[in-house]
């Protein structure tokens, strides 16, 4: 078994197409078609079958996606190893994070590592559901995950490094910007919000005002954050937001802290074991060690 071969396996997996593998690995499909058929043959059954809509990976195919990852991600540190200690310029890192997470304490934390280590390449990858980050990270597709809730899976360090509140974001021209807003006022004001399966802040709306006997009054609902600045500005309703949230500026718009408040974790997580280069240097910059934190290993 070789690492090209592994590689082909895991685009045709990802794409459902060897055409579209081959595409995307500038190779000939052929050359892909090849390598499957040697992978097959090494492990002594079929690992795709054909379908309608393309291929499709067989309980044999299934059991290898995991391994494979895992295997390319080992052979990454151990390439990014040698190359810090020769001194060259090298290394990625992956990151998986919930978006509000990711506008607001990613972003500061990759100011910082940026500045640290420019020859790093970063790349960050959206995620609304925290289960879902943490078995991604722990397959080796990512260097780190970052979560609201502490995940329940095996193989993974986890810290807490920061936390966010919850506010209400007002449109221009709101009063008593510095006094709490109870969600007893919020359910008579108009609620720009995002569908409750990408909101975790309207889906403890919903319970705080469901306990009382009433429930938001929703005007627009979006499929993501990109509009619900401009809709407050424009006066179409408040939203929730968390703090802190870098990259997005709120103009003249008004921030209320919400009564009852409302404050959830920051949680990291990593595989246990070795680490990249550049995952080791991520963790001193925010100011984790990955050595002193086998005690949040979650089993």
């Amino acid at each position: 078994m070789e690492r090209r071969q592994l590689e082909y396996f895991l685009a045709v997996a990802e794409h459902e197409s060897a055409t579209a593998a081959a595409a995307q690995l500038h190779v000939a499909q052929p050359t892909i078609s090849v390598a499957l058929r040697s992978l097959e043959k090494e492990f002594g059954g079929q690992l795709f079958e054909r379908t309608s809509i393309g291929l499709a990976l067989t309980a044999a195919g299934l059991a290898l996606l995991e391994p494979a990852r895992q295997v390319l991600r080992d052979f990454a540190v151990a390439q990014e190893s040698v190359r810090d200690v020769l001194g060259l310029a090298a290394g990625h890192l992956d990151i998986v994070a919930v978006p509000a997470v990711a506008a607001g304490w990613l972003l500061e934390a990759l100011v910082g590592f940026r500045r640290a280590y420019p020859q790093v390449g970063v790349r960050v990858y959206p995620e609304t559901d925290d289960n879902a980050i943490a078995a991604e990270v722990r397959s080796g597709r990512y260097n780190l995950g970052l979560t609201v809730s502490s995940p329940v899976t095996a193989q993974l360090t986890s810290q807490q490094v920061g936390t966010q509140r919850l506010n209400a974001l007002l449109p221009p021209g709101s009063s008593d910007a510095s006094e709490p807003i109870g969600v007893e006022e919020l359910a008579a004001m108009s609620l720009v919000t995002m569908h409750p399966s990408l909101s975790t802040s309207r889906r403890w709306l919903e319970t705080q005002l469901s306990q009382r006997g009433t429930s938001p009054n929703i005007r627009i609902e979006l499929g993501s954050t990109e509009g619900i600045m401009p809709l407050v500005t424009a006066g179409a309703g408040y939203a929730l937001w968390w703090t802190p949230m870098m990259g997005s500026d709120i103009g003249e718009c008004v921030l209320r802290p919400i009564l009852p408040s409302l404050e959830r974790p920051i949680i990291m997580s990593h595989r246990s074991g070795a680490l990249s280069p550049a995952t080791e240097a991520f963790l001193k910059i925010v100011g984790t060690d990955a050595a002193n934190t086998t005690s949040h290993v979650t089993k």
